[in-house]
């Protein structure tokens, strides 16, 4: 009874420091010189954070006025890539596609929205180089 309580304990404590692990990635911080879409909400531009903890990716306005909060999936990973977001432009719309960062790279899905534009408008790609963020 003794050893299984400690192995519950133990598996917790692995848990929850795995847990902590992954909300501490640091992140990024980027200068978006333009208004842009994550799924279908619209934020404005300005200067960003963006984290990921699992599989979710959060990116918040450093004014606090706009953030989302977004699904993705890994795209890949590469140790000599620089922190990066990349955006998916139909002519004056913009959609974050993939945020790199810690060597691998997330990709968002497309909304609704997006696959509209893509249907009817030339898709561009525009890269905002970003900066890591440290672990405090």
């Amino acid at each position: 009874m003794k050893s299984a309580k400690s192995l519950i304990y133990v598996a917790c404590s692995l848990v929850l420091a795995l847990t902590s692990m992954s909300a501490q990635t640091g992140g990024i911080r980027a200068k978006i010189p333009f208004d842009f879409h994550i799924g279908e909400q619209l934020l404005l531009a300005g200067d960003y954070k963006v984290t990921i903890e699992g599989t979710v990716l959060h990116v918040a306005r450093l004014d606090g006025s706009d953030f989302a909060f977004v699904p993705t999936y890994s795209y890949g990973h590469n140790k000599d890539t620089s922190p990066k977001l990349v955006f998916h432009r139909y002519g004056n719309h913009s959609y974050l596609a993939e945020a790199w960062m810690a060597a691998s790279g997330h990709e968002l899905w497309a909304s609704p929205g997006e696959v509209e534009y893509a249907q009817t408008t030339k898709q561009e790609r525009t890269i905002v180089i970003a900066s890591t963020l440290s672990n405090r």
